[in-house]
């Protein structure tokens, strides 16, 4: 087999770039602000530091091509 004329390999190795999913609500807001990491402890700890601070956030999993799943909810700590 030769050169496959410029072209990249057959296969490439894709990543998924947004493997986690952060839907942070705040209450004064009407529109959710969407985040997206790959890094599983760094989502958990922004999710941790909005809940602290007052927000609501839907913690979500990659799953298919735009599909994610709600595998935890942090809710707005309160302070008593």
């Amino acid at each position: 087999m030769g050169k496959r004329n410029g072209r990249g390999p057959r296969t490439r190795s894709i990543s998924n770039p947004d493997k986690y999913r952060l839907i942070i609500h705040w209450p004064d807001r009407a529109d959710p602000i969407p985040f997206s990491t790959s890094d599983r402890a760094r989502a958990r700890r922004i999710a941790r530091q909005h809940a602290t601070r007052g927000a609501h956030v839907d913690f979500q999993l990659h799953d298919n091509w735009g599909v994610y799943t709600t595998t935890h909810t942090y809710t707005p700590e309160t302070t008593a």
